[in-house]
């Protein structure tokens, strides 16, 4: 992301960021209309609205040329033909006029080929067209590898599931319980009820709150990802760029300072070869009272097996009983299921990841 081994800092750039506070003051601030306003104005439908519009119109609330822009919510051809840009309504994806609709039978844009099975919403259109501003308008500027590869997560991990919602595409083929509580549903509820009187207004207020609530969603998404995902990304690779220093057979990886290591390991082992040859073992890192852990790396992202779990001759055993059965002084643990043990001293973890090694 950042150079090999850079502090994680060096992978941003100095430059402003706008923040959530600042976002949600500018949507209270947003006019939400039922008529056309006088001026350039964002134009989506009226009705019943949903997550993936309310997210495209929070991004567009982050970028400078529609930050002043009111909302008109219609379905009148005419009103929507003057539109500064339009999305969820009107019947054409015409980029080049900003119109962002998907709703036409002739529509099949996707993402990209990775995602051949989820056509975009109107979510997913705004993040494809608008999406490296957004995440430069919320992270600041950072360095390019950085935010393609959080402009790349943003949309696997949010914006794909509103366009998979808005499309009727299933999270599984035989679920075996629903989700009541996701970004979706919490927007939906946010509907006037069928018992309320519903008015335009009504609607129109309620509709600012989802944006809102979307926006909040973006926000502690991309900058949870600039601001830990990214931190913790860097370290890593400066670890698996210095294994051999650790150990000559390059299959331990010792972390300067603790972070979230798995998803960046499997990350930066799928993007370079030489990141996975040969493949981590083990990875020690320092705990919070002061030790050291020793932490066997899973075979694949999210398994329960690894790579080369700690002799199983040391699992469950403890303290003195184990530091005399591996020979090692000031073991403290290792664990039943042999993926992770611990010792007083850095110096001692790094004997068991090398005993570890050289048993079967």
């Amino acid at each position: 992301m950042a150079g090999d081994g850079a502090p994680a800092k060096k992978a941003r750039i100095d430059s402003p960021a706008m923040s959530y506070d600042a976002l949600v003051d500018r949507l209270k601030e947003t006019k939400v209309v039922g008529s056309p306003p006088d001026g350039e104005y964002i134009c989506t439908h009226h009705g019943t609205f949903h997550a993936d519009e309310a997210m495209a119109c929070a991004m567009l609330k982050c970028l400078p040329e529609f930050a002043d822009l009111p909302i008109l919510r219609t379905r009148t051809p005419g009103d929507i033909d003057k539109a500064k840009i339009v999305v969820d309504v009107g019947g054409t994806y015409e980029p080049e006029k900003h119109r962002y609709d998907h709703h036409q039978k002739s529509f099949t844009d996707t993402y990209s080929k990775d995602y051949a099975e989820i056509k975009l919403s109107s979510a997913g259109l705004v993040y494809k067209h608008f999406g490296a501003r957004v995440v430069e308008a919320l992270c600041g500027r950072i360095e390019d590898r950085a935010a393609a590869a959080i402009l790349a997560k943003t949309y696997d991990s949010l914006i794909r599931e509103l366009d998979a919602l808005d499309n009727g595409v299933q999270i599984a083929d035989a679920p075996r319980y629903r989700f009541c509580t996701h970004l979706g549903a919490r927007v939906g509820r946010l509907n006037p009820s069928w018992q309320e009187p519903s008015t335009p207004e009504l609607e129109n207020s309620r509709f600012q709150q989802a944006m809102q609530l979307a926006a909040k969603e973006l926000t502690d998404v991309i900058c949870g990802y600039c601001n830990g995902w990214l931190p913790a990304r860097v370290i890593v690779q400066g670890a698996l760029a210095t294994r051999r220093d650790v150990h000559p057979s390059g299959e331990i990886m010792l972390l300067p300072s603790f972070c979230p290591w798995q998803e960046h390991l499997f990350d930066l082992e799928e993007e370079e070869e030489p990141n996975r040859e040969p493949l981590t073992k083990y990875v020690l890192f320092g705990d919070s009272r002061g030790g050291w852990r020793i932490q066997a790396a899973p075979k694949m992202r999210g398994s329960f097996e690894n790579r080369k779990p700690l002799p199983k001759a040391w699992c469950g055993v403890r303290d003195k009983e184990l530091s005399d059965l591996t020979g090692i002084p000031d073991c403290v643990f290792v664990h039943a299921n042999g993926f992770i043990g611990g010792n007083t001293t850095q110096a001692g973890a790094l004997e068991m990841a090398v005993k570890a090694l050289a048993l079967e």
